[in-house]
């Protein structure tokens, strides 16, 4: 299993708005299509990163939260031990034995418990990070979402 089918990746606060702004800053050509199949896969699996990488210990994980107490919508999962061979991650170091998180507000139904009231990582998936997207990374496996391309090159053409 590739490391894009398995985790979605969320950055934090101050990277995620910057990087959310310098997207909408410049024309995208990349755009979301599908619809949410409400099966919970991007709550569960989902790794976080600071400014060292991402987060392998729980005291990381306390330090992220007393920065930021959205951080206290998720839980420890488990580790990721998969493999390092994804095309997307290869420029990211590290990644063996980062923790994986899962929101404490998906209910045993795969749905939000606390929908009006989720975070904006939530909110925010799919978000389009063009180098991501660039580099072959998708949505998860079976997600009803996927990224395609904003105007077709045969639109160039005409």
């Amino acid at each position: 299993m590739l490391l894009k089918d398995y985790v979605w990746v969320f950055k934090t606060p101050l990277k995620q708005w910057a990087e959310y702004i310098k997207n909408r800053l410049t024309t995208s050509k990349y755009v979301v299509r599908g619809r949410c199949k409400m099966c919970g896969q991007c709550c569960e699996n989902i790794l976080f990163s600071d400014e060292d990488g991402y987060i392998k210990e729980a005291r990381q994980f306390e330090d992220l939260r007393k920065r930021n107490k959205s951080y206290y919508s998720f839980e420890i999962a488990s580790t990721y031990e998969g493999d390092y061979t994804a095309e997307e991650f290869k420029d990211r170091k590290n990644i063996k034995g980062a923790l994986l998180f899962r929101c404490k507000s998906l209910g045993e139904d795969k749905k939000c418990k606390h929908y009006f009231f989720r975070s904006l990582y939530c909110r925010d998936y799919p978000a389009i990070n063009p180098e991501f997207i660039a580099r072959g990374g998708t949505t998860l496996d079976g997600c009803g979402y996927y990224f395609d391309v904003s105007k077709k090159f045969k639109d160039y053409l005409k």
